[in-house]
């Protein structure tokens, strides 16, 4: 009887390490951004695993960065009925429609993900951008602020909140953020490029030209153009 109850252990054991060892190389071919690798692996495995709600999440993740949106629906539809209260299946939900331009249905399924995690900072984060592209400037930027609270090294949170503060003509917040921005990422074009537009929109043109000089020093090959232009 021992012996039999020692051979059901090992073989529980042996299942438990084998699926974990399943998501475990599944991981490591989405860090190295081999996505259709870890939809293969995922694909591979043969038998029911303890961690499917986990292993079908990956899978969707996987197929949304290969823009495969029809495979990723369908996916999250087989985790939503495996684990509903999954709530990362609803964050990758929102980032399907927001990738489709249907900015109301992912604001949806982002406040989804908030209802069951509060510290979401990704949902705020790409709740934020949703609201923007439909010109809710003010609310986008209250979720950049509380997404900020949460992950105060967002460096892209700081760049799109001074995206939304210039657009609302809130142009002293606007050069704060993408300082903070560029302060975390020196090699954030974009933020610098924005501040040293906000700097000549507000007729400071030193502070212009001293901002795309330092982009220039940074290897940002891009402030040269606009150096040559607006500095001489």
């Amino acid at each position: 009887m021992i012996n039999h109850f020692l051979f059901i252990i090992f073989i529980i054991l042996n299942f438990f390490c084998e699926a974990q060892s399943n998501v475990q190389h599944i991981k490591e071919s989405i860090d190295k951004k081999k996505y259709q690798l870890a939809i293969n692996q995922i694909n591979s495995i043969k038998q029911p695993c303890i961690h499917g709600d986990s292993i079908l999440y990956l899978k969707a993740y996987s197929e949304i960065k290969l823009n495969l949106l029809p495979e990723a629906t369908n996916s999250l539809n087989q985790l939503k009925d495996l684990n509903p209260n999954y709530y990362e299946l609803y964050f990758l939900r929102g980032l399907i429609f927001a990738i489709k331009k249907k900015y109301p249905d992912a604001i949806a399924n982002f406040y989804k993900v908030l209802d069951l995690n509060l510290n979401h900072d990704k949902a705020l984060y790409n709740m934020a951008l949703s609201k923007g592209y439909v010109e809710d400037y003010k609310s986008a930027i209250k979720d950049l602020d509380q997404c900020l609270i949460i992950n105060p090294t967002y460096s892209l949170a700081y760049y799109n909140r001074g995206y939304w503060n210039e657009l609302i003509e809130n142009y002293t917040a606007a050069i704060s953020d993408y300082k903070k921005a560029i302060a975390l990422d020196k090699k954030h074009s974009e933020a610098f490029l924005a501040l040293a537009y906000v700097y000549y929109k507000t007729k400071d043109i030193n502070s212009a030209c001293e901002t795309l000089n330092v982009a220039k020093n940074e290897g940002i090959e891009v402030a040269n153009d606009f150096i040559e232009n607006f500095c001489k």
